[in-house]
């Protein structure tokens, strides 16, 4: 018997090693996901007010703010914001969140003024307490609490570095901040 000329191809890489291929198209796959989900979601989440909680936001929204204008919330670490710029006082603004927080069943934990390079810190239980630390180039804030939520405000007066990245210069900065959980100690007081 003569010998066989027939020519058989050999069988392409790809019928040799089809689980190579289902894993070169799944780890490419799991890649554009994880890629999506660490650049695209967070930039959707921002626009669309995200990142915050419905509590959260409810809370936020619950009484005007100082500016009665329509704010978006933004999600930063550990919080849910608001924040805008105003032409007023210290005291009109802490006043005004003092009043709307307190008709609302909030309970404000206390009053600040800081400046740390300054040397100015000043800490009270009554708005009234802040009238020793100057106003000016100082910023100040309160702090309350309502079941799970803790509430606070901070004032950036015009003229310092965060009220001036964002207003002009006889404009505050006023940064509102909502958070639920555990505070300090792992407790909600």
């Amino acid at each position: 018997m003569p010998p066989s000329t027939t020519h058989t191809h050999p069988t392409p890489w790809y019928r040799r090693y089809p689980g190579l291929i289902v894993l070169v198209v799944t780890v490419s796959l799991s890649t554009l996901v994880l890629a999506l989900a660490h650049f695209v979601v967070p930039i959707v989440l921002g626009l669309l007010g995200g990142g915050c909680s419905s509590g959260e936001q409810a809370v936020l929204e619950e009484f005007p703010h100082y500016t009665d204008q329509r704010l978006r919330p933004y999600s930063a670490e550990v919080s849910c914001n608001v924040r805008y710029t105003v032409s007023a006082s210290r005291n009109e603004v802490l006043g005004h969140y003092d009043e709307q927080l307190y008709e609302n069943g909030w309970k404000v934990g206390g009053y600040w003024a800081a400046t740390p390079p300054q040397g100015i810190e000043v800490f009270g239980g009554k708005l009234a307490d802040l009238a020793e630390a100057p106003e000016e180039g100082v910023r100040a804030g309160l702090e309350a609490r309502r079941d799970d939520y803790s509430y606070v405000v901070e004032y950036y007066p015009p003229g310092s570095p965060a009220a001036s990245a964002e207003a002009s210069d006889e404009e505050a900065m006023v940064i509102v901040g909502v958070t639920k959980g555990p505070v300090a100690g792992g407790k909600v007081k």
